[in-house]
């Protein structure tokens, strides 16, 4: 398959020969589903090996609190993603015919994912069998389904704001901060403000939208897809894909084993996935998905590919930066990088947030993904400090809440405003609010430790909220209360790693530290021993 995919080249010209684009579409859509065919039975060995990994206190061992950090750190893996992927296998756990049947690539991960709330006992083969040959949309319906929640679509905001008007926002942000916590993350804080406003203030009725953003409707698009379901009759004309036999997790239970292992199935993904994103940008480019009668390139890759459109979007992406940067191609693999990196990477240079790559692959190479966010992430907002801009990404639940703010703003200003303006409003109204409810509260020894570190959990990798302060020379045995004596820990870290006797921490604060992990072991003896 990578050799046919390399036979591509770098780019398909689009043509105006129906039948010529019918034949290339058909080409390409014959590689992607081989690709994806023996996807699903990987997703769901390295399931298996995270829920493995997370009975009991076996992550820990290794030096993490939850499977998510793992996977991002240890794997370069998504952390939604990661527990996507155990929740699924842990359902299947209890359902052996849908779990055989997504081994055998007899239905996709989307159609599993879908099915396992009613493919309980007896009932398990009748799903499996609708989930045959019915299409996503068909069995989703069916279930009655609730959207997923990882799957949310995400959306810019973003206004060009005064000098004064970006301090109110940053004062807006910082009461934010002390609201709902110092590591709450930007578009929390400005959800914040929202729900703020609109518990105070009358939201008119109506659907005009104050922000100049015009959305499809959702059943447009449902009956669009039918009726294309029903003229294509599900796409019988596309080429079969012959089941594959996919890994399997062995049910290891020494959590130094079970990261071997679960490395070893990551590492054949990314082979999947570097051949997947090549096919599936061009794919998408050409817009091959609409010779085939797909609704869209979501709708193609739910239904045919068995993979939520996400999932394939960021890879796709992914590929777009890894052909205009060679560079960042090579350190991924050589594995300097891990993908998450890569996709921090990506991301970032897009935004022209980052200019200089050869600097930025050398950092990503020793620092751990969580700080390499943070660090980009903080360039990034004195960079649109810098610009006057205001900007942030925030999920389709917030959008439909803003834009109820927005309207009862201009209702009250009763005028048109900017989307800066209205921000403005938001962020002074709260910290109006916030101000005469909270005391400004005196910085304590412990909080000046717990600030030092960000209000981040210190150990490496560890995203969690610091929360205890801990003493790295116990004062039972002499330490003292000196600053460089006490870190910032998550309860979890605290409680079960330290006390517990799983992790150890020598040196002195903050910059000298020694981490030990596990039953005396270091974080580079993770092979299998």
């Amino acid at each position: 398959m990578t050799k046919a995919a390399e036979a591509l080249g770098s780019r398909i010209p689009r043509v105006k020969d129906l039948r010529l684009a019918r034949r290339i579409a058909l080409g390409l859509d014959t590689l992607l589903a081989n690709v994806a065919a023996g996807h699903g039975a990987l997703d769901l060995a390295i399931g298996e090996g995270l829920v493995a990994l997370e009975t009991g206190l076996r992550a820990m061992h290794l030096g993490y609190s939850h499977i998510r950090d793992y996977a991002r750190e240890e794997l370069g893996l998504n952390a939604s993603t990661a527990v996507k992927k155990a929740r699924l296998a842990r359902k299947l756990r209890e359902r052996p015919l849908v779990r055989n049947a997504l081994r055998k690539g007899e239905i996709t991960p989307r159609k599993a994912e879908i099915i396992a709330p009613v493919a309980v006992g007896e009932d398990q083969m009748r799903w499996i069998l609708r989930a045959k040959g019915e299409t996503v949309r068909a069995l989703r319906k069916a279930v009655n389904a609730k959207p997923d929640a990882d799957e949310e679509e995400w959306q810019h905001l973003g206004a060009t704001v005064s000098e004064k008007e970006r301090a109110t926002l940053d004062e807006g942000l910082r009461w934010g901060a002390i609201v709902i916590g110092a590591r709450s993350k930007k578009f929390e804080r400005v959800e914040a403000w929202g729900q703020e406003y609109v518990s105070s203030h009358e939201v008119p009725e109506g659907d005009d939208s104050a922000d100049n953003v015009y959305f499809c409707s959702d059943q447009d698009l449902e009956w669009y897809a039918e009726q294309l379901e029903r003229e294509s009759r599900l796409w019988a004309n596309l080429v079969a894909v012959d089941p594959v036999k996919g890994p399997e997790f062995s049910g290891e239970v020494d959590p130094w084993r079970i990261d071997a292992e679960v490395k070893r199935l990551v590492g054949m993904r990314d082979r999947w996935d570097e051949v997947l994103g090549k096919l599936a940008l061009e794919f998408n480019r050409t817009r091959a998905f609409e010779i085939l009668k797909f609704t869209s390139f979501g709708h193609y890759c739910e239904e045919r590919l068995g993979m939520a459109k996400r999932t394939v979007a960021q890879r796709v992406a992914l590929e777009r930066c890894l052909r205009r940067f060679p560079l960042l191609r090579q350190a991924l693999r050589e594995k300097r990088i891990t993908y998450e990196k890569a996709r921090v990477i990506a991301r970032h240079i897009d935004s022209g947030h980052a200019t200089e790559l050869g600097p930025l692959i050398t950092r990503a190479g020793t620092a751990t993904c969580i700080d390499l966010q943070e660090e980009l992430e903080v360039e990034a907002e004195e960079q649109m400090c810098a610009q006057a801009i205001f900007r942030t990404v925030i999920p389709a639940h917030v959008t439909d809440l803003l834009k109820d703010t927005f309207r009862a703003i201009r209702a009250v200003a009763k005028r048109w405003m900017s989307v800066g303006e209205y921000l403005v409003e938001l962020a002074a109204h709260f910290v109006e609010v916030w101000k005469a409810h909270v005391r400004r509260l005196r910085m304590t020894r412990q909080q000046k430790i717990l600030a030092r570190g960000r209000h981040r959990c210190q150990v490496p990798g560890c995203s969690r909220s610091a929360v205890h302060s801990h003493h790295i020379e116990f004062r039972s045995q002499g330490g003292s209360d000196d600053p460089d004596n006490q870190i910032g820990l998550c309860a979890v870290h605290h409680l079960r790693g330290i006390h517990d006797g799983l992790l150890r921490v020598t040196g002195k604060a903050p910059d000298d530290l020694v981490w030990e992990f596990g039953l005396r072991r270091s974080r580079a003896q993770t092979a299998v021993p």
